[in-house]
């Protein structure tokens, strides 16, 4: 798996203008995006259809994730970099270290997913191109179905229309976001696959795509100097260098937002099956989960197929520290480790508030070292009298010549 394979050498290398301006979704979102986002989805992901273990009575049965009682909730983003040396040794490109593109999400229980997910919950760690794509296709599907019911619902013959102030609301915003080209901007999410836009003045190439904050907190559009966008160029303005007035973040704020996104697939409107319809996963959280790192046991996770993928499930307890050296803020912004003054640090506001054991510790070692102080003192006294008494003796025998 795509995953896996990123996975696994990466670990064994570290071992040694406005996000809400259209609010149109609610707390807890219904996915509609299925068809636009399985062309760049499904290249990365494993098959749906998992066959259970050869030799199983039901291994002719095919697997259905039910992920319907869960919705997804972004954690954070993180670039890291690894020891990568391929054929030609590293002298190639002149650098052994490659820049890989994380994202943490959570599946959480949508009963409780609002109030913080502290239970019946599990942690992912996902390639952050195959996260940005599935969430920037449901909120474009998002935005479309919602322009299109406005328009359907506030639809008037006259030529100077009376909308209800529902309608006038919903219109206006749709015509905004349609006229986002004719006015200069640019829309942010349709720049987030790493791209050449051409030289500067000192002939240098730029590169524009996706990277983390700082914290991880949020996903943005940058400048770089390399066709693999990891190394920033902090001096440049990505909607400038693209000709753009400014970036509308409306779509791509979908991919770092803190609101739940249900995984129970959307009945279309008028589908004469409602009354009949059972809840399905949606595709993009079908998609997410096949395609992800998973670390389920720790939390009790209980919507969680982990046994059925035995490769994942073998190594989950290397998953699960590996998604913890990425939340812990081992990493900064471009994916080097944090180096200070007394070795490795963190920098993600986490607290590193030593433990009472570590404490204990700490004075038990300070002590003893004052104590094997204050010995060697006393053993430097007694050693030089011992000296001095030597030498007054033996002033008799006078000096060599």
């Amino acid at each position: 798996m795509h995953f896996s394979t990123v996975f696994l050498t990466g670990f064994v290398a570290i071992a040694g203008v406005s996000a809400a301006k259209f609010p149109i979704t609610n707390a807890v979102t219904k996915n509609t995006a299925e068809n636009k986002m399985k062309s760049k989805l499904l290249s990365k992901a494993r098959p749906l259809a998992r066959k259970l273990d050869e030799g199983d009575d039901a291994a002719d049965e095919d697997l259905v994730i039910d992920l319907t009682n869960y919705s997804i909730v972004f954690e954070k983003c993180q670039f890291v970099k690894f020891y990568n040396v391929g054929e030609d040794n590293g002298d190639e490109e002149g650098d052994v270290l490659s820049t890989n593109k994380f994202v943490i999400f959570k599946l959480c229980n949508s009963n409780n997913c609002s109030s913080g997910c502290k239970s019946d919950y599990a942690e992912y760690v996902v390639d952050m191109e195959t996260y940005v794509a599935a969430l920037i296709e449901m909120k474009q599907e998002s935005v479309e179905n919602t322009c299109n019911t406005c328009q359907e619902n506030c639809q008037v013959d006259d030529d100077t229309p009376n909308y209800s102030v529902k309608c006038q609301s919903c219109m206006d915003r749709c015509d905004r976001y349609d006229a986002l080209e004719e006015n200069g901007y640019g829309d942010a999410s349709q720049y987030t696959a790493c791209a050449a836009v051409g030289n500067d003045d000192d002939a240098d190439a730029y590169y524009t795509g996706a990277y983390c904050s700082d914290d991880g907190a949020q996903i943005s559009i940058g400048v770089f100097a390399d066709a693999y966008c990891s190394d920033s160029v902090s001096t440049q303005d990505a909607a400038t260098v693209l000709g753009l007035a400014a970036f509308s973040n409306h779509i791509l704020s979908a991919t770092y937002s803190s609101e739940c996104i249900s995984c129970q697939q959307e009945v279309e409107d008028g589908d004469d099956d409602a009354d009949d319809y059972e809840p399905e996963t949606a595709e993009t959280c079908q998609n997410l989960y096949d395609a992800a790192g998973k670390c389920e046991t720790p939390t009790g996770f209980s919507g969680g197929y982990l046994s059925y993928y035995s490769s994942q499930a073998s190594n989950e307890e290397d998953v699960c520290t590996f998604i913890s050296s990425l939340d812990s803020g081992t990493y900064d912004q471009t994916g080097d480790i944090v180096i200070g003054e007394g070795g490795v640090k963190t920098i993600s506001g986490k607290s590193n508030t030593a433990t009472s054991a570590q404490s204990l510790f700490l004075a038990v070692l300070i002590l003893s070292t004052m104590g094997l102080a204050g010995y060697a003192a006393m053993l430097h006294d007694e050693i030089s009298g011992g000296k001095s008494d030597g030498s007054s003796k033996g002033e008799g025998f006078g000096t060599y010549a």
